[in-house]
């Protein structure tokens, strides 16, 4: 079995022999700069999405010496989507909603600065417009199934800022890169933000909230899939409980989008089934929204760094669900994934590998 699905109700017929188009969308959110919101290292956080994309499109990470890793040796995310890319042969198109380093391949740029400061309710002052600019990508690409990821650390607390701001119970339900998730610590986030920007919870608009606590990613996302849905397009969200708050978003514009039947959450197994965190219950106040989660076996890897996922270490991110599920139903195996980054870990980390020998 190689995808745990929540209420399927056909999706994957719509997906299957469908010639699919992955996107990323990605971001940078000020508030990392000073407050441990992600778990990304500080020194390399700004470099972090450019970074994945890179390694997705390339093959490699040029901005940084290695792709990202954690502390636990657990690689990015990316590399399950490099994988997919790679061995399906999938278009990968990199859009910059807002990132402190850009990256070293092509990209539409869709906004300049990153996401402000979320503590002091200041995430940005353009949401209407990022995502009028994400539906006029949404209706001029080409593609008969859209993928979109993100790669925006510290974007679990901003999709909590969302989900709370417009209503729903996502205190302690998103999920989080680190093994540890620190729930009071977004909450403090989030409460103040709504606070400074004085939300209404629940009855505020979507714009207002976006602009609030949001992150850049998010409307873009939401344009992105409300005009693939109106081209009668599959859209798989590619991503965890961030992927959950762009769908209370599209919701709150566009509810007839929700009930379409073609959009569905794509997410891995480590998010579907972490203990700290409750994606289903989410998207199940949202709607009857499909689950996909896609399952890797990384608790059969040679490589320490793989079975880390298994530990709760990074889960999720770079759309690397959502493809994963896509390439699955076109013909991919979880299997061929593992042995491919299990095949590449010793390339794209041999700095890493070689300094930790220069060390001893």
């Amino acid at each position: 079995m190689s995808l745990i699905t929540i209420n399927e109700n056909g999706f994957l017929d719509e997906i299957k022999g469908k010639k699919g188009l992955f996107s990323c969308v990605i971001s940078s959110i000020e508030t990392t700069k000073y407050v441990p919101i992600s778990g990304v290292h500080r020194d390399v956080i700004a470099y972090t999405p450019a970074a994945d994309m890179e390694l997705v499109v390339l093959g490699k990470s040029i901005c940084l010496p290695t792709p990202p890793i954690d502390a636990t040796g657990c690689p990015s995310p990316a590399t399950i989507t490099r994988a997919c890319v790679d061995l399906k042969n999938i278009p990968a198109l990199t859009i910059d909603a807002g990132c402190f380093v850009k990256p070293n391949v092509p990209y539409i740029k869709v906004n300049e600065n990153p996401t402000g400061d979320i503590r002091k309710g200041k995430a940005m002052k353009n949401s209407k417009e990022l995502f009028e600019k994400g539906y006029t990508l949404g209706k001029n690409l080409i593609y008969d199934c859209l993928i979109v990821g993100e790669s925006v650390p510290g974007g679990t607390t901003t999709a909590l800022g969302v989900l709370i701001g417009l209503g729903y119970d996502a205190e302690g339900k998103v999920s989080s890169g680190s093994v540890n998730n620190p729930h009071e610590l977004k909450m403090e986030v989030v409460r103040s933000g709504l606070k400074s920007a004085k939300i209404e919870i629940g009855k505020s608009s979507v714009f207002d909230v976006l602009n609030a606590v949001g992150d850049t990613m998010m409307p873009t996302v939401a344009g992105m899939a409300i005009a693939a849905v109106e081209n009668k397009k599959p859209v798989i969200l590619a991503g965890g409980t961030q992927m959950a708050a762009v769908l209370a978003v599209i919701k709150e514009i566009n509810k007839d989008a929700i009930k379409s039947g073609l959009i569905s959450i794509g997410t891995t197994e480590f998010v579907l089934n972490d203990k700290n965190a409750d994606l289903k219950g989410i998207v199940e106040q949202i709607g009857d929204v499909p689950i996909l989660a896609s399952k890797f076996y990384y608790e059969k890897a040679k490589i320490d760094g793989l079975r880390a996922y298994c530990r709760g270490s990074v889960k999720e991110g770079v759309g690397a669900g959502g493809i994963a599920a896509y390439a699955y139903i076109n013909g991919l195996k979880p299997d061929d994934v593992r042995r491919y980054v299990e095949n590449n870990y010793y390339r794209w980390y041999k700095n890493i590998i070689n300094m930790e020998i220069n060390k001893e």
